[in-house]
């Protein structure tokens, strides 16, 4: 990705996330931390996970350096049962991550909010660079690159989005911004997608007229 892009990411992202150093549920039931980074391999939204899903999903969260309250490393049995806890809670799923702050007592650093947000970014992009109508992504233009890792924030990045993807994949950025919206249209998914659809009509701009590829013109005002 454009090096604009990768500064700008946090910026970009981090109002439409919240910055969470607790565990805590999403809308959809998943337990999330730091800048909606998922830890939470549950398959489907607002049921308990599998054996095997709670087993990944540890392994998830076990990827973070959890401290207690004193600042002492968390031991893996604290870090599962936290998880356990938080997963345990659905009917706060719809209410947000300060509302866990209170239930929950592992937390991560600010330093380990970046590195982690920082890997999830490059395992993003490997991952979308990998699929073929993405693959000239090193070539678009920043707004582009920066909507496109947007969407795969918000829903994964092996989203099906057909018309999207053929639209992307021939360079019609204005076209695939009216494709690039999902639901549920509630909150700051609302304020994601609006900004997707901006950074995909701008791209459209900095190719028609020529632009430096590498400079955003999208910000997270809009």
């Amino acid at each position: 990705m454009w090096d604009s892009v990768r500064s700008n990411w946090e910026p970009f992202n981090e109002p439409l996330e919240s910055r969470e150093h607790n565990m805590y549920l999403d809308t959809k039931g998943f337990v999330s931390t730091g800048v909606g980074n998922l830890i939470d391999a549950t398959a489907k939204p607002l049921t308990p996970p599998t054996p095997d899903e709670r087993a990944r999903s540890l392994a998830m969260a076990g990827e973070l350096d959890w401290l207690n309250a004193d600042g002492s490393e968390a031991s893996s049995d604290q870090v599962a049962a936290e998880w356990d806890l938080v997963k345990s809670r659905m009917d706060l799923a719809p209410r947000g991550g300060g509302v866990f702050r209170g239930l929950t007592t592992l937390r991560i650093s600010d330093d380990e909010i970046d590195r982690f947000v920082g890997k999830k970014l490059d395992q993003f992009e490997a991952f979308l660079k990998n699929r073929s109508e993405f693959a000239d992504f090193d070539n678009w233009p920043a707004d582009a690159q920066l909507g496109l890792l947007s969407m795969a924030w918000g829903m994964g990045p092996a989203f099906q989005f057909p018309r999207f993807q053929a639209l992307a994949a021939a360079g019609d950025f204005d076209a695939a911004a009216g494709e690039c919206r999902f639901n549920p249209e509630i909150g700051t998914i609302v304020t994601r997608n609006n900004l997707d659809q901006q950074c995909f009509h701008n791209a459209a701009q900095v190719v028609n007229q020529g632009l430096d590829r590498s400079a955003l013109l999208t910000t997270a005002g809009g």
